[in-house]
């Protein structure tokens, strides 16, 4: 078993070798002159002065939605997890089943307080930037 996995690896590196094409160019055949890196420079610096500000409505459009769906899907699996794990506690018989799922409800608390400490900090930020 051995002698076959080496075997592989071996005819791999093999392979690898001779597929893969060499480059024939060197960092120092890319040298470039000190008047194109000057071009390259201004033209670098003049993209950077035609493009806009990126505009709070703009992020707002664009991410609101997104934010809107993960907070949906986020209250409908809480729900859900909630509903099980109160039927759980109901129906359960044993003492040691019902202090397990209150360990689990920590757990389901501190869901929820991310979920919705997420969603309080996204709107405080975007009203305190929309200002701006």
């Amino acid at each position: 078993m051995k002698k076959s996995t080496f075997f592989v690896i071996n005819l791999l590196i093999v392979l690898a070798i001779i597929f893969i094409p060499a480059t024939s160019t060197f960092a120092a055949d890319k040298v470039k002159s000190w008047d194109e890196l000057m071009s390259d420079a201004e033209t670098f610096i003049n993209k950077g002065k035609s493009n806009e500000v990126i505009k709070s409505s703009d992020v707002a459009t664009a991410v609101l939605p997104i934010a809107q769906a993960l907070v949906a899907v986020a209250m409908g699996v809480l729900v859900v997890v909630t509903c099980i794990m109160g039927i759980k506690y109901a129906t359960s018989t044993s003492p040691e089943d019902q202090a397990k799922l209150k360990k689990q409800l920590v757990g389901l608390v501190v869901s929820i307080i991310v979920v919705f400490g997420a969603y309080s900090i996204w709107t405080i930020v975007y009203n305190f930037m929309k200002d701006f």
